[in-house]
């Protein structure tokens, strides 16, 4: 059994006791050697910590042997006046971040790793977050390396607490509030295009389309975004790097170690998938089944369809020779039919679907949408749509996986968006439905700002024609924003000015749009199938004879 020293100030002296737990390779000898091979730091609660009484001074972490790596040693670091009391230790193996003012004073561990240049890594943390951070709305973050080429933190989303991720743009995931408090395996693994986010080896589905690069010497922040706060509120136990993106063999052997450092419960065996119950009575068939699955029939075995929505008991009149029917409570291949959809809103609602097999996209909302005009250095008519309500994350996820994005943001580029061009801005671009149509108001009102020459479904506006209209939805990666828009160049080759909508430098509610589009969105087979796995397929209602809903628009809108 390895010997490893755990070192503990108190007052000036430094007394090291001696401990018997073996070091990482020896607790899961499981591990690949090209995961060992990629271990840089292992920050053990156990080991290398430096206290006076119980407040912490540093955290020098180990190898994969055990033995202490003081070159990569964390010291605490003073923010404004910040007490050297807000980290403490618990004597076993907690660390203990407890900055609970508002204030621009603050504590967190700093240092270098010693790693390598590399756009892949994979960092492990046990611990938890608490609620009521001061900076819970802004984010609170558990480390942050490079600094700001990786991050872990939890900020506010959605109505609640969702996982985020930061390297100089925000990406976040799904809501991690029912985690607050408690002892929790955190799993990231970065590769130069991808991230990937976990809690308790459940995926968090972090989305947007990230560009990675790690530093060599990477500087390290533990407990805070850094000098700038954004202090963690909670515990941290263990923390393991890796300077490789670990595969998930590998990364299930670290998530169970630590799961059982933590004696959180190991992860249930899968349910098994009860078997269907076929009954057949003057030719009406019925199934019964009582698994949480996914319903799919074929009628030669060899292509699938399913049958979003089922829920049993199912009859039908059997009107075939062969039907086959079987259930799946994950996608392995992907069945013809399935189709996604998701509401989002801000003054009232809009909805996105997405058709798989065609990847055919509706955007149905509400007829005589206003928007206002943005110019300077850019030419176009915009308003939000997700203000009040951001939708499952479809949309995102979309446009990050859209095989035609370049395309379309080029598009978007040269048709008035000229100053969008930063990571940042992704965009969809739109036909108009059969049905859509496009307005301007012909009348400024007689002072600026005032809306009685921009009232919707009135004799303020007339019908322009939209076949030159460029229709576009876009998205800033960084807020979480999307917006509607329309063109500057496409509306001046359609019509003959622009319109003065309330007469003030926004032109508001000069130009009105239905809200009925479509867009083609190719994936690939790969992404696909990963999407139809994040979100519940549902039967279709949107195609192209969708039209626009009629909403009644209040003053100003």
């Amino acid at each position: 059994m390895k010997i490893r020293l755990l070192s503990l100030a108190f007052s000036a002296c430094l007394i090291c006791l001696s401990d018997t737990s073996a070091g990482l390779f020896d607790d899961v000898p499981e591990l690949s050697t090209a995961a060992r091979s990629a271990l840089v730091a292992h920050y053990d609660g156990r080991a290398g910590v430096a206290i006076a009484g119980n407040v912490v001074q540093s955290w020098i972490p180990v190898d994969g042997d055990g033995w202490l790596l003081p070159d990569m040693t964390v010291l605490s670091t003073q923010r404004g006046n910040g007490a050297a009391n807000l980290i403490t230790y618990d004597g076993r193996d907690r660390l203990i971040f407890d900055d609970t003012s508002v204030a621009a004073d603050g504590r967190f561990l700093s240092g270098n790793l010693a790693n390598s240049g590399t756009s892949n890594l994979t960092i492990f943390w046990l611990g938890n977050y608490k609620d009521g951070a001061p900076f819970a709305t802004s984010g609170t973050y558990a480390y942050n390396v490079g600094l700001n080429n990786i991050s872990h933190q939890r900020d506010d989303g959605g109505g609640g607490f969702v996982v985020e991720m930061y390297n100089g743009t925000t990406y976040a995931g799904e809501d991690i509030t029912a985690y607050d408090g408690i002892d929790t395996v955190w799993s990231t693994v970065i590769t130069a295009t991808t991230h990937e986010a976990y809690a308790n080896g459940m995926n968090l589905n972090i989305l947007g389309s990230p560009a990675n690069s790690v530093a060599a010497n990477a500087a390290i922040v533990i407990g805070a975004w850094g000098s700038g706060g954004y202090d963690l509120v909670g515990e941290i136990r263990q923390m393991i790097i890796f300077e490789s993106a670990l595969g998930d063999d590998d990364r299930a052997l670290i998530e169970a170690y630590l799961g059982n450092l933590g004696d959180l419960p190991p992860h249930p065996d899968p349910v098994p998938v009860s078997p269907l119950d076929l009954t057949v009575h003057d030719g009406i068939g019925q199934l019964k089944w009582d698994s949480d699955a996914h319903l799919l029939f074929s009628s030669d075995l060899v292509e699938w369809f399913i049958e979003a929505e089922a829920t049993s008991p199912m009859s039908w009149e059997i009107d075939k020779e062969k039907e086959f029917f079987r259930l799946a409570t994950e996608f392995t291949e992907i069945p013809q039919g399935v189709v996604l959809r998701t509401r989002f809103a801000s003054d009232t609602y809009r909805e996105i679907e997405y058709h798989v097999d065609t990847g055919e996209l509706f955007f149905h909302g509400e007829q005589a949408h206003g928007l206002d005009y943005y110019g300077g250095s850019d030419d176009l008519w915009w308003c939000t749509l997700n203000s009040a309500n951001s939708g499952s994350g479809l949309l995102e996820f979309l446009m990050d996986h859209n095989g035609d994005a370049t395309v379309m943001k080029a598009t978007a580029l040269a048709g008035g968006w000229t100053t969008y061009g930063s990571a940042n801005y992704s965009f969809l671009t739109f036909e108009p439905l059969s049905s859509q149509k496009a307005y301007i108001n012909h009348t400024a009102p007689a002072s600026a700002g005032q809306t009685d020459t921009t009232e919707a479904y009135s004799a303020d506006y007339e019908e322009i024609a939209n076949n030159q209209l460029l229709y576009v939805l876009y998205r800033n990666a960084s807020s979480g924003t999307a917006y509607v828009g329309v063109g500057g160049p496409g509306l001046s080759a359609t019509a003959e000015r622009h319109p003065p909508g309330d007469g003030s430098s926004n032109r508001d509610n000069g130009v009105r749009i239905d809200i009925a589009l479509k867009a083609l969105i190719p994936l690939s087979e790969a992404d696909k199938l990963k999407l139809i796995n994040q979100f519940l397929p549902l039967q279709p209602i949107y195609d192209d004879a969708t039209g626009a809903y009629f909403y009644e628009h209040g003053p100003g809108f």
